[in-house]
């Protein structure tokens, strides 16, 4: 299995995971002939989609919390905001539960985030940002040793952070090209109304209200609301700063091209102790696969393949089944990067 870009499915290509828009299915796995959905799929806006191929089909990509989970908790925030958005309350302990669901998962299971990419389309991109965003926060809280409490207080903060985006015009949030500073103005404004909300709400604890309010915060000063810096900046918001970016990031938007993980962790690292925390950035790296399974990578002896598995604690040096040698001729044979110390990853392929 392989995640690959819509504009690039072929024939032969087999979908190995279905494709479900507002909880009806449209295609299941299985089904072949794809490049005959490609406008189909982008006009639902998605970009991307699991596919089974010669180079990947014996791969696995495991999900860091089941589909069970991500479904419920999706419905749960989209609820959540449904009702913000008409001025009425949510169920925040429906929300709390998802959470202690996803926190039990994590902390069960003692591999590295592999793969945290939903199929999403451009009216979900919100509901499953807030679920990614959560689970890498819980994976880092997990790496710095959180307690079963601490983690789902950094959980619920994690899953509410942009729930003050509700009063923020979606013309200006989903608007394609560059916004202008008033428009920048108004979305500054959705940490504060997020946090202001959710103090009507006396079982989220001011920690997890704290994080909503300032995962905007930079480590230098440079973030908003209140340009708070340094040990300032309460740990849940550095934390959920960092997944808030990442997933950004390696997400489609309408303005811009998914980045790849590797890229897109070389940019969290390049702005460590600017904006974000060092400690923090640390315990990310330990728990992401920089170069994900089924991810097409070109190695700096010319030789193109595709990451078969990780290798624990060294997610930039996975193991990998190359299929062109450097002339560009078909092969077989596997790599395990961390055995191989003069082979390295130099680019990547979607």
């Amino acid at each position: 299995m392989r995640l690959i870009n819509v504009k690039k499915l072929k024939s032969d290509m087999v979908l190995a995971k279905p494709i479900v828009i507002n909880d009806r299915t449209l295609l299941n796995t299985g089904h072949k002939n794809l490049d005959k959905y490609k406008n189909k799929l982008l006009n639902f806006g998605i970009n991307h989609v699991y596919i089974d191929d010669e180079y990947s089909k014996d791969i696995e990509i495991n999900n860091v919390i089941s589909d069970k989970t991500r479904n419920k908790s999706k419905k749960a925030i989209k609820s959540a905001m449904s009702k913000v958005s008409l001025n009425k309350k949510f169920n925040s302990e429906e929300i709390k539960d998802n959470i202690r669901c996803m926190t039990e998962e994590i902390t069960n299971d003692n591999s590295i985030l592999t793969n945290l990419t939903d199929i999403k389309t451009i009216d979900d991109y919100t509901f499953a940002h807030s679920i990614n965003v959560s689970v890498i926060s819980l994976m880092i809280g997990k790496a710095l040793q959180y307690n079963q409490d601490e983690l789902e207080k950094l959980g619920i903060g994690a899953i509410l952070h942009d729930i003050g985006k509700v009063a923020i015009s979606k013309s200006i949030l989903t608007k394609p090209g560059k916004i202008t500073d008033e428009e920048f103005n108004q979305i500054k404004k959705h940490p504060k109304l997020g946090y202001d909300k959710l103090g009507e709400y006396y079982d989220i604890t001011a920690r997890s209200r704290v994080a909503v309010l300032s995962h905007h915060e930079r480590i230098d000063g440079s973030g908003y609301p209140n340009n708070r810096e340094g040990n300032d900046i309460y740990e849940f918001a550095r934390i959920v700063a960092v997944a808030d970016v990442f997933d950004a990031l390696t997400s489609h938007r309408c303005y811009r091209n998914r980045w790849p993980v590797h890229k897109a962790t070389d940019f969290i690292i390049a702005q460590t102790n600017t904006h974000f925390d060092k400690k923090i950035v640390e315990a990310f790296l330990r728990n992401v696969a920089i170069y994900p399974n089924g991810t097409i990578v070109l190695l700096s002896n010319g030789e193109k393949g595709i990451v078969t598995s990780q290798n624990g604690s060294f997610p930039q040096r996975p193991n990998i089944k190359v299929f062109k040698n450097k002339v560009g001729k078909n092969c077989s044979k596997k790599i395990n990067l961390m055995e191989k110390l003069n082979i390295t990853i130099i680019e990547t392929e979607e």
